[in-house]
């Protein structure tokens, strides 16, 4: 199926399907028919899919650039080694990058396309859930800094989204579980039909693949392909939604040195958070309650390396996107289906769902 996210000139598809990897060779040369390409992938996916990427070099003539697999490896420097790569290879502003792996390669690679002689193209081929689902999407590209995750970066728009199901195949358990983390976040913000598919398939979706799973991932992608046509650079508030959890997941991530929770991990926790500030603070209606207690119990919570401390957390938050006029803006859960953003919240509040939820440190 082919879906689309509609910018004007910069609209582009979306080709959800199982097997289309094996074609994109053919699909690049008729969009881009006097391009060089280059391929940016991790050592894992290297690995796995060498036949593929063997192939796709003859068909394309490709220059490969591995970077190493991990978001502690989602750094400058990791950026600036795709330069040397590809700029030693007489790369041109004609060129096209493919960015073949999950949402670091994606963040990484798509930075670089925004940046290398001032913007070149590039096609997004996730091969995770989680980047199949959401960060393959929207032109949202970047690298982490010390103090906080992807706080250097730039809106660039992919000129395709090639999603091949049958990379979800050869995902662990544990990447497989992460990724349902950025589907269920679809339920709080997508509206109320897709609060009431997440609740009644919540079983079945983070089971693995199956037509319900490809069901998940088409009306998730189409909720942020909608999103992103709306508000393509987060001015109008709109695009903010997306981060639902995301404000708690990111301090978490960034507590544990982006070494030892995977990002979906850590949403699942953010998700659970940002249900309990909704609680306190009294946007989820008392009527609607049970249903979101109901789908929050299905949800995994995977084991964290520790109890992290609350006030720790609470610090790292102030070094987020999300952060204006110093106050940290929280996207929080109301009507089944959707959210609101809440700013100005008192930091003891913030503290007490922390301990509520992650446990007490000592």
């Amino acid at each position: 199926m082919e879906l689309k996210v509609n910018l004007g000139p910069r609209s582009y598809p979306i080709v959800l399907d199982s097997g289309i990897a094996g074609g994109l060779s053919s699909r690049l040369k008729k969009m881009f028919p006097k391009s060089k390409f280059g391929l940016v992938t991790n050592t894992t996916i290297r690995n796995l899919y060498q036949k593929q990427i063997e192939k796709w070099k003859k068909e394309l003539g490709l220059t490969i650039h591995v970077m190493p697999d991990g978001e502690r490896y989602k750094t400058i420097a990791t950026w600036s080694r795709i330069f040397d790569t590809l700029l030693k290879a007489k790369f041109e502003r004609s060129g096209v990058i493919i960015a073949l792996g999950g949402g670091v390669v994606g963040d990484v690679a798509g930075f670089a396309a925004a940046t290398m002689l001032r913007g070149v193209a590039y096609v997004q081929v996730p091969t995770t859930l989680l980047a199949m689902v959401d960060s393959s999407i929207g032109g949202k590209t970047g690298v982490d800094h010390a103090c906080g995750k992807n706080l250097i970066g730039a809106f660039h728009q992919p000129s395709l989204v090639c999603i091949d199901t049958a990379f979800l195949d050869t995902l662990t358990e544990r990447e497989f579980l992460a990724g349902c983390a950025e589907l269920f976040k679809y339920a709080f913000i997508g509206g109320r039909d897709m609060f009431d598919f997440v609740s009644v398939n919540k079983g079945v979706l983070i089971k693995g693949r199956s037509q319900v799973l490809l069901e998940g991932m088409r009306r998730s992608i189409e909720i942020k392909a909608g999103i992103v046509g709306l508000d393509e650079r987060e001015t109008g508030g709109k695009r903010m939604l997306l981060n639902f959890g995301h404000t708690f997941a990111h301090a978490l991530e960034k507590y544990f040195s982006f070494k030892k929770l995977l990002h979906g991990e850590a949403l699942w926790w953010g998700m659970a958070c940002a249900c309990a500030l909704g609680k306190i603070l009294k946007t989820i209606p008392a009527s609607d309650t049970a249903a979101y207690d109901t789908l929050l119990r299905a949800m995994p919570r995977p084991k964290l390396p520790s109890i992290p401390s609350d006030c720790d957390l609470y610090s790292a938050m102030f070094f987020d996107k999300k952060v204006s006029g110093g106050k940290i803006n929280f996207v929080v859960p109301a009507k089944p289906g959707t959210s609101v953003v809440k700013s100005g919240v008192p930091g003891e509040t913030v503290k007490n769902v922390l301990t509520k939820v992650l446990g007490k440190s000592e």
